[in-house]
């Protein structure tokens, strides 16, 4: 829909193993931000899946694999000024007061700052920071939500591109994260990072059994585990599938709703459920075993 307005707008990725849940992204914003235009970037091959559901579709660039198509998010967008979010986020307020509130960086994300420790790939944050003379390092792992602005990003991105090609150099042998990188982005740049407020969630934030979350109705509260008080977040992340059963629910009751084929949620929520559940817990167990053998 080329006659849209471009000055602002939503963007997100999809793959073959999780365009479903890409698709009950857009219809959550489409209930908590009607309005706003939705861009997905994609292979062609699930074009035909996503178009009844977004505003933009565009192709993501061949050769490109896994986290290191988000260094090119500025290329995907159509807009001028872009929140991206991961497709298993859903959506709950209106997103634009919370973004324009923070600052004039052309790139921003909630985080925190640390000086020291590894991040959840393996970044060594004090050997990145004496490499870059920092004194704190950015982190915004686990985010699933990035705001950006054109032409300022590119400056960003450029950068992150930078780092992502000589990753191995800068990083040493771990695995890559774009969330690591754009940490380093940030912090060579000083570029703070947003706060949490109530804007970004996670569902395992929530005190056991205080959950009350419609994403059909656009509704999230609990009580938040580390204050004890309320809290009623403008998004939840539901990242490292650590609620398959709720998130999957919550994905059902959206389809059913705006009569969407519920074709593959089931398929999906056991997948989640079997990489949490299963999967993990033995890579877990056979990291300890073979510690215990080498020691």
């Amino acid at each position: 829909m080329n006659d849209m307005n471009k000055s602002f707008g939503f963007l997100t990725m999809a793959t073959p193993s999780d365009y479903l849940k890409a698709i009950g992204l857009a219809i959550s914003l489409k209930v908590s931000n009607p309005g706003v235009p939705i861009a997905v970037a994609c292979s062609k091959k699930l074009h035909p899946l996503l178009q009844p559901y977004f505003d933009y579709l565009v192709e993501e660039k061949a050769g490109l694999r896994g986290f290191v198509h988000k260094v090119y998010l500025d290329e995907y967008s159509p807009f001028e000024d872009t929140v991206f979010f991961d497709s298993d986020v859903l959506v709950f307020k209106e997103v634009k007061p919370y973004v324009y509130s923070w600052g004039d960086a052309a790139y921003c994300a909630c985080g925190i700052y640390f000086k020291d420790g590894l991040s959840a790939f393996g970044l060594n944050r004090a050997e990145i920071l004496k490499k870059i003379n920092k004194s704190q390092m950015v982190e915004i792992g686990g985010a699933g939500h990035a705001f950006f602005r054109k032409p300022g990003c590119k400056q960003i991105f450029d950068m992150a591109r930078d780092i992502t090609a000589n990753y191995k150099e800068i990083a040493g042998d771990i695995a890559y994260a774009d969330e690591d990188v754009l940490n380093i982005v940030m912090t060579k740049l000083d570029i703070a990072p947003a706060p949490h407020y109530d804007f970004f969630a996670r569902y395992l934030s929530a005190k056991n059994g205080t959950m009350k979350m419609d994403a059909s109705n656009a509704t999230c509260s609990f009580i938040y585990r580390d204050t004890g008080k309320p809290y009623h977040p403008c998004m939840v992340h539901f990242a490292a599938n650590e609620a398959p059963f709720a998130y999957s629910w919550q994905i059902y009751k959206l389809f059913k709703k705006f009569n969407v084929p519920t074709t593959g949620l089931l398929k999906m929520c056991l997948s989640d459920a079997y990489e949490l559940y299963i999967k993990l817990r033995i890579s877990f167990y056979l990291r300890k075993f073979k510690n215990r053998i080498k020691n």
